[in-house]
């Protein structure tokens, strides 16, 4: 059988014009086609059902009353289109770069075709970036084709439980914690893991309000995770992160007490880019559990620079340590210091005493790593400076 003729590239531009110009639902509904279920024609950013404008170029070039003849697949619209010139995505790849294309491809449609801070939640369903009412989407019934277990796509964060974990360039995500069926929340987060491993992104969603109609989303990766706290790090960006961080390896590393200021920004990050980095980092080699109170509770655990941000301090967890919310404070608040080689805590002549910050365990001796002696000694020389003692 002779396959149809579509030879006309222009004809295929005005079926895009009018994809484009009344909508998708509209455009198939008005020609009579379903949704495509694997193939779409990218240009200009933007994904078009393949099938349907092939089809509908077809009617274009050879007039309107001509049948509707060309099928859909490798073999027969998509060869016609990439034959004029045109570029065919696959939503449902047998290789993990084959995947990556597709995720980048939503993104890009996303960018062309709306305001990624006011996207209506079909725009996100349509194709794949989200689905559901759950926090992690792995579009299981898809991604599992690819690795067994599933692929984490796209993240829901709502910012009610933890509003102050959701950054301008980056998130605290939260493992699942729910009473659904038995094995749900673990094999999200193996879902979620396989997508750092994997080096996939996935779709950051927020609410801009919590009674919002409307959507936004971010391009991220999952750049790490610490089981402990349970929490992973999703950051945002168009580039993998060059690692994957999951435990802690900063003795292999050269110390550095300084270097915020100098060194380059993290992807145009202009105000503290790297406190979520640094806070998982500091748990990866403390725990999340303040050494000083014994307080375990990461929610309530925060991680305090040595050599703060202000003073040029380096992002390296060994200038860091895990304290309570309120010890944190008081730590800032010079109200305290650590002796670099005792590693016992120092108070003011005046007060307030041990007692009074409601310190436990007044040392750091029973920490299996401790923090880097010159950023202890930076931290106690600036505190006797401040209380008008002999360093």
């Amino acid at each position: 059988m002779t396959s149809p003729i579509l030879s006309d590239s222009e004809s295929v531009m005005k079926a895009l014009k009018e994809y484009r110009d009344s909508g998708r639902s509209t455009f198939l509904e008005d020609h009579g086609f379903g949704e495509a279920s694997r193939y779409f024609l990218q240009f200009d950013g933007a994904l078009f059902d393949a099938k349907a404008i092939a089809n509908v170029a077809y009617r274009h070039q050879h007039g309107p009353r001509a049948d509707r003849i060309i099928s859909g697949g490798q073999l027969h619209s998509n060869r016609l289109l990439e034959q004029l010139g045109f570029s065919i995505v696959d939503s449902l790849p047998a290789t993990v770069d084959g995947e990556l294309t597709w995720r980048l491809a939503i993104w890009s449609h996303l960018k062309a075709s709306y305001d990624l801070g006011k996207l209506p939640p079909k725009a996100l369903r349509d194709f794949g970036a989200y689905g559901g009412g759950q926090g992690i989407w792995v579009d299981s019934a898809r991604t599992s084709l690819l690795h067994g277990g599933g692929i984490t796509v796209g993240v829901l964060h709502s910012g009610a439980h933890y509003p102050d974990d959701l950054g301008e360039h980056s998130v605290l995500y939260h493992y699942p914690n729910t009473d659904r069926q038995p094995g749900r929340d673990a094999s999200e987060i193996a879902a979620t893991k396989t997508a750092a491993d994997l080096k996939l992104p996935v779709f950051v969603i927020a609410k801009p309000t919590p009674s919002s109609p409307v959507r936004a989303v971010r391009l991220a990766w999952v750049e790490g995770w610490e089981d402990r706290s349970e929490q992973f790090l999703i950051t945002y960006g168009e580039e993998a992160p060059r690692t994957v961080l999951h435990h802690d390896e900063s003795d292999e590393e050269t110390f550095q007490l300084s270097g915020n200021r100098s060194r380059r920004r993290y992807r145009n990050v202009q105000d503290r880019p790297d406190q979520a980095r640094f806070k998982l980092r500091v748990f990866h080699r403390y725990g999340p559990r303040c050494p000083l109170t014994g307080i375990a509770v990461p929610q309530m655990i925060e991680a305090a620079h040595l050599r703060p941000v202000p003073e040029d301090g380096s992002d390296d967890p060994r200038n860091g340590l895990p304290l309570s919310a309120g010890l944190h404070r008081a730590f800032d608040a010079h109200l305290f210091a650590i002796h670099p080689d005792t590693l016992e805590v120092v108070t003011r002549p005046g007060g307030p005493t041990i007692a009074d910050l409601h310190i436990t365990t007044p040392h750091l001796r029973n920490l299996a790593r401790k923090p880097h002696r010159e950023a202890l000694a930076w931290r106690h020389e600036k505190w006797s400076e401040r209380i008008g003692l002999p360093s």
